[in-house]
């Protein structure tokens, strides 16, 4: 199965009321583990390039792509679920659920579930959408988040493939329900299922829903991962929507272990001169082109929170998710749990751009 690649990044400098020596500290492992992925990517990078069928794939993704289904994961499975279905770059569209909790109906999770779940609508080649959960979640929150997933209207022509699964082990329950399925592929996915690698529960990456972009690996295993259009998560509402139930994500992981986190801030787009732009960050330089109304708003809200970190129009879409990068960062520090969290020095957030052919990462220069 194809997986991303890694590459050159930066360092943001935090302060806190911490010594000199503990931030030194700090700086230098955060740098160790940025060029360890770096490593590993640049490996996987070559790998694709020397096998057929996945150098196909990328030459494809220059086109443009054409997913097969739209995929909801929890946060803490995104990338695991790939290599649970083996499926590689271009088959699967992204959304995002918080673990433990329902999926919200769509007006309450416009940016996790109802704008990349509209963004899929017109993608030629859809067979489905797939919802997993881990093995331990209640009965309740699975059939409730089946239920919201049927409200939402982009959806309703597409059968729904729910799935608990148990990672650790690679085994997989289909959940049997009542708002259309299709056996076919139902029963194509489960041949497919394979045990996943290990989890690092210390990196967190924000990432766009894109099919062609994969969340890095690290030397720990497959980081989490939020995927939304663009790669952008909304200020801190204070309201009962999917603000909060991010927060209480990032309380709870937060305080899981002692380690230090990380959060990766990634953007992409075309880097290297041989691909596609984002198209979620194509679509926020003219959102008045956008027809469908559930993603329109979506839409607009990328472009307004770009401009605050823009001096005049951007030159391209690479311009444009750029200064997404830096309204997501300043958007994660109004969560309290994050806001807490960093100012007690356990959380470094950083920002990388990753090229949507060949999914190398390369420095940021957003703060330059």
């Amino acid at each position: 199965m194809d997986q991303p690649g890694l590459y050159r990044s930066r360092i943001s400098i935090k302060y806190s009321p911490v010594s000199k020596k503990s931030s030194d500290i700090k700086g230098m492992s955060e740098l160790a583990m940025i060029n360890e992925l770096m490593e590993i990517s640049e490996k996987l990078a070559n790998d694709r390039k020397q096998n057929p069928v996945l150098l196909a794939r990328m030459e494809f993704a220059c086109k443009g792509q054409s997913p097969r289904f739209l995929i909801i994961s929890p946060v803490t499975r995104s990338g695991q679920d790939l290599q649970l279905f083996n499926m590689s770059m271009g088959d699967a569209f992204h959304a995002t659920r918080i673990p433990g909790h329902a999926l919200l109906p769509p007006d309450f999770a416009p940016t996790l579930f109802k704008g990349p779940a509209s963004f899929n609508r017109d993608f030629p080649h859809q067979k489905g959408v797939i919802v997993t959960f881990d093995i331990d979640e209640p009965l309740e929150i699975i059939r409730e988040t089946i239920e919201n997933i049927s409200l939402h209207h982009d959806l309703n022509t597409l059968p729904l493939i729910a799935f608990q699964i148990d990672y650790q082990n690679g085994r997989v329950k289909l959940i049997v329900h009542g708002k259309g399925r299709t056996y076919e592929y139902e029963n194509i996915l489960l041949s497919r299922i394979r045990v996943p690698d290990e989890l690092d529960n210390d990196l967190l990456v924000l990432i766009c829903s894109d099919s062609r972009v994969h969340p890095p690996h690290s030397n720990n295993g497959i980081p989490m991962a939020i995927r939304t259009l663009g790669g952008y998560v909304p200020e801190y509402s204070g309201n009962h929507d999917e603000t909060e139930q991010l927060n209480e994500f990032f309380q709870k992981w937060l305080s899981s272990t002692g380690n230090s986190k990380i959060i990766l801030v990634v953007a992409h787009g075309n880097f290297e001169g041989e691909g596609d732009s984002c198209a979620a960050g194509t679509a926020s330089l003219n959102p008045d082109t956008i027809s469908n109304p559930s993603l329109k708003p979506t839409i607009e809200e990328l472009k307004r929170a770009a401009e605050e970190f823009e001096s005049g129009p951007p030159r391209n879409p690479e311009d444009r998710v750029k200064s997404l990068s830096k309204a997501t960062r300043a958007n994660l520090l109004t969560y309290p749990a994050i806001a807490d969290a960093e100012s007690m020095f356990q959380l470094t957030i950083d920002e990388l751009l990753m090229d949507t052919v060949t999914n190398t990462l390369s420095q940021s220069d957003i703060f330059e």
